[in-house]
């Protein structure tokens, strides 16, 4: 008995010795270059130019040896695929470049249009690569966009990609998607997939878009009209076909197309006052539950009830107008409904009308009406849904007032 145990003591020993001897296959940080960022662009004498945004170490050197380097340096090179110019980037840096720390990748637009799922599959397939890194379209070419964005408020360009994932949350004028959201939706059977936009500012909207009115936003990226130094914008989603961008939808689409998916987080909204049309109220709304979607058949022709539900507070009443009165406050909450379901309205016609299909995802409802996979499999969704008799409905509750529960009028003699 003794030893056995002595026999178990020493295999234990063994296996502390072998398996606290580190890792195998490791480098030193000191032997790798940390790619943050990588675009994708349509090579000029290549199939593929590949843009990649890599920390310099000299920079960040403690004894301050780094002088006036930049930060951040951006080397392009072109080539057949994805990791052929990857290897292209480590025949002249004397280090070895790694993607397990890069927070977005970016294709440019006339890539996007061209279709991206050679390259998506070389992606998801390397080790390296993360899926719950941000990927996004770029209006132009993803590497003038990486070239222009300088961050105002971040010293590290990585950590200003990692918050403006977080900065859609609080607009909802883009959406953050990264490579498992879109793969994901790519794979579906009918669903159409979509990933924020972003591009860089011309300081000006395109000839024939109107300046912004409550509760629209008609902007995308590159067109808010604005000054500041750093170029890069991020409003809008670029819209796929498959894995072909074939469309592109602004601010306010894109906050509808959230709040209508169940991806919406908070966003303030503007409205114009119901009693005095020339002021305007401003809430701050949340998703108050999950949208209710159901379906009815009625003489061969579905028909969806689509319900989404916000909550929130008010956060400007310019007029004075006593909307904090349970009574008034109902007239405000049925303006904003009304608007909200003509904006609603307005979108799902217009991907009818450009045949993008089902971006609302509406699809992953209806799978619960089906009973096997090959009616899904045999479901032709795109003409279903094109028509659909789709009817959105909002409902919202004004549950606070901010900090004042009454506006008193001016005293007037």
């Amino acid at each position: 008995m003794k030893q056995s145990n002595l026999y178990g003591k020493l295999l234990v020993l063994l296996l502390l010795c072998t398996f606290a001897s580190g890792c195998w296959g490791a480098r030193e940080t000191d032997e790798v270059a940390l790619v943050v960022a990588v675009g994708f662009d349509k090579g000029k004498t290549e199939a593929l130019e590949v843009t990649a945004t890599v920390a310099n170490p000299r920079a960040f050197a403690i004894d301050g040896g780094g002088g006036n380097a930049k930060p951040f340096l951006n080397i392009s090179v072109e080539g057949p695929s994805i990791w052929e110019c990857y290897t292209i980037l480590n025949s002249f840096l004397s280090r070895e470049t790694t993607f397990s720390h890069t927070q977005v990748y970016l294709f440019g637009e006339e890539l996007a249009r061209q279709g991206i799922e050679d390259y998506l599959n070389d992606l998801i397939r390397q080790r390296e690569v993360r899926r719950d890194s941000g990927l996004y379209v770029c209006r132009g070419t993803a590497k003038e966009f990486m070239d222009k964005n300088k961050p105002l408020l971040e010293m590290s360009v990585a950590k200003q990609y990692q918050f403006m994932d977080r900065m859609a949350k609080v607009s909802g004028l883009f959406h953050n998607r990264n490579i498992h959201d879109y793969y994901s939706t790519y794979k579906n059977l009918h669903s159409s997939p979509t990933l924020g936009l972003v591009g860089v500012s011309r300081g000006k909207p395109e000839d024939g878009k109107q300046a912004a009115e409550p509760l629209r936003v008609p902007y995308v990226a590159g067109e808010v009209p604005r000054t500041g130094e750093n170029k890069a914008e991020y409003i809008g989603a670029a819209i796929f076909n498959r894995d072909k961008m074939v469309g592109e939808i602004n601010g306010d689409e894109n906050r509808t197309l959230m709040l209508l998916r169940g991806d919406f987080t908070v966003s303030s909204f503007t409205i114009r006052d119901p009693k005095h049309p020339n002021k305007t109220v401003v809430l701050r709304l949340r998703q108050g539950q999950r949208p209710d979607i159901k379906f009815k058949q009625e003489e061969g022709v579905l028909k969806i009830y689509h319900t989404v539900y916000l909550e929130g507070e008010f956060v400007s009443i310019q007029s004075g107008e006593h909307y904090e009165d349970p009574v008034k406050q109902k007239i405000v909450e049925d303006a904003f409904d009304r608007g909200m379901e003509e904006l609603a309205r307005e979108l799902i016609d217009k991907t009818r009308e450009k045949d993008w299909g089902d971006i609302f995802h509406y699809d992953r409802y209806y799978r619960r009406e089906l009973s096997s996979w090959e009616q899904w499999e045999n479901l032709n969704w795109q003409e279903i849904y094109n028509n659909a008799d789709i009817m959105v409905d909002f409902k919202t509750n004004i549950r606070r007032t901010g900090l004042v529960r009454k506006m008193v009028p001016p005293y007037k003699e």
